[in-house]
């Protein structure tokens, strides 16, 4: 081929790779504007529809993503080795379910959210997330437990034979049974 075709096919190729690369850097930022705008509705929802204490958010570890195209709030419970998504419905209502570490995703409910309006709906519509995650997590647990093995304190393993104590003397030693 000639020198000048090539040079011309050349910067044909830059030019199209150049306009693609652009195109998806565009379409990227595109789809992180949408991102964080429903990102930021779902933050505004939850905060309208929940209110929960602060002890509650360090054991939960609540955090917004997007999951198929849908909000939702994951609850990273480490202890459990599950995370729990609590994700938007119709009129108020939020569905809970849980994927725990080599299962099957598992639905726990749906709760009616609190008001904005009325603090004590929000905490109330908390505290019954809360209480499924709990329930959960009690089912978890064995219902019989162990009893603690009884430990004797170290001094007490062996009893003392009477022929090898010591006389002592005084009131004490007769308080004792010397």
């Amino acid at each position: 081929m000639e020198p000048m075709l090539v040079e011309m096919f050349e910067q044909a190729r830059k030019l199209v790779t150049d306009a693609d690369r652009k195109l998806a850097e565009e379409e990227q930022r595109r789809h992180e504007k949408e991102r964080e705008a429903k990102l930021m509705e779902l933050s505004g929802r939850v905060e309208a529809a929940f209110d929960f204490t602060s002890k509650e958010k360090m054991e939960l570890d609540p955090r917004l993503d997007l999951q198929e195209s849908k909000t939702v709030v994951e609850f990273v419970v480490r202890s459990l080795r599950a995370i729990f998504t609590l994700e938007p419905q119709a009129e108020g209502m939020w569905s809970l379910s849980v994927m725990d570490d080599g299962r099957e995703p598992q639905a726990l409910g749906e709760f009616r959210s609190g008001t904005k309006a009325d603090s004590g709906s929000r905490r109330l519509a908390a505290a019954r997330i809360v209480t499924a995650i709990g329930n959960w997590a009690q089912k978890l647990q064995p219902a019989t437990k162990k009893p603690a093995a009884q430990v004797q304190p170290r001094w007490q393993d062996e009893p003392v034979p009477a022929e090898r104590r010591e006389p002592t003397y005084g009131t004490f030693g007769k308080f004792l049974g010397y």
